[in-house]
């Protein structure tokens, strides 16, 4: 199945003018800020932090900023979405794995994806977890 895969290039242009179907499953690569230690000849070899996020295409939003938003997980009873959220200038690469029609038969979630997505949100006080994998 997977030398059957036609993954192909998304222009942020596409994405802008709203042509790409919300509830794709995309690969982005961007640019992300980054905090780390390290000595200044190190900050100025490499500065760059490159990401690569992947996940069901959700719709673009924001009022300042342009963001692409990104759904990673879904609570079955609410409809309720977990996403990252990636300001478009910072894309340098999206890429389409499947469409739309192919999610729709894997989660059934993506058939009621309508103009908004509830996004869950995390209380302030709320701790979030990170596991680094060795």
């Amino acid at each position: 199945m997977a030398e059957d895969l036609e993954v192909r290039h998304v222009g942020i242009d596409e994405i802008e003018k709203g042509e790409l179907p919300k509830g794709s499953f995309i690969i982005v690569r961007w640019m992300d800020a980054s905090d780390t230690r390290a000595r200044l000849v190190d900050h100025e070899e490499s500065p760059d932090v490159n990401c690569k996020d992947w996940g069901l295409y959700l719709g673009v939003s924001g009022r300042k900023r342009k963001l692409l938003i990104l759904g990673k997980d879904v609570v079955e009873l609410h409809n309720v979405w977990g996403a990252t959220r990636i300001p478009l200038e910072l894309i340098e690469d999206v890429r389409l794995v499947l469409p739309r029609e192919a999610m729709m038969r894997l989660i059934a979630e993506v058939r009621v994806l309508g103009r908004r997505v509830a996004l869950r949100r995390y209380k302030v006080q709320e701790e979030r977890v990170s596991v680094r994998i060795l």
